[in-house]
């Protein structure tokens, strides 16, 4: 067998045009223009995400503050609830008729007659009937002058 010859090219009468180039020189300044701009980019992206995390939690803290809030307000609310219920309930403890129900209840009885007992070394406050007798001296003999004046007015 007999080897099969490559054709021959015939010259060209005119030369090959020029192809572009793919690989071309590097300015090294219009990389460095380049690398700077990448990284202002890279940087303003990650401010905006620093931001928006700063801001959820800003967000975050006021809620937890607010449910704090709530929850003091309702134990507030419960506890002005509770005093006022052992308010109602000193007042009616406190009450005259609860006391004598109370007292009759342990076997004490209501008195015939009102005795005052004085202690040793006491004096005696006097037992006048017109309300002087527990003022001292001076203030009583003021209250005798002032006392007809108001009988007079109505």
């Amino acid at each position: 067998m007999r080897a099969a010859a490559a054709p021959l090219r015939a010259p060209r009468s005119t030369p090959a045009p020029e192809r572009p180039r793919h690989l071309a020189v590097v300015d090294p300044e219009a990389r460095k223009r380049e690398r700077r701009a990448r990284l202002g980019v890279r940087l303003a992206v990650a401010s905006v995400v620093a931001a928006v995390l700063i801001v959820v939690g800003f967000h975050v803290m006021m809620a937890e503050g607010q449910l704090q809030l709530e929850r003091v307000d309702r134990a507030t609310a419960k506890e002005q609830q509770r005093y006022q219920a052992l308010r109602l309930q000193y007042a009616d403890r406190s009450a005259p008729e609860a006391i004598v129900k109370r007292a009759t209840r342990l076997g004490m009885i209501p008195a015939t007659s009102l005795r005052y007992i004085s202690a040793p070394g006491v004096p005696a406050k006097g037992s006048g009937t017109d309300g002087t007798a527990a003022m001292a001296p001076s203030l009583a003999r003021d209250w005798e002058k002032v006392k007809k004046h108001l009988v007079e007015q109505p």
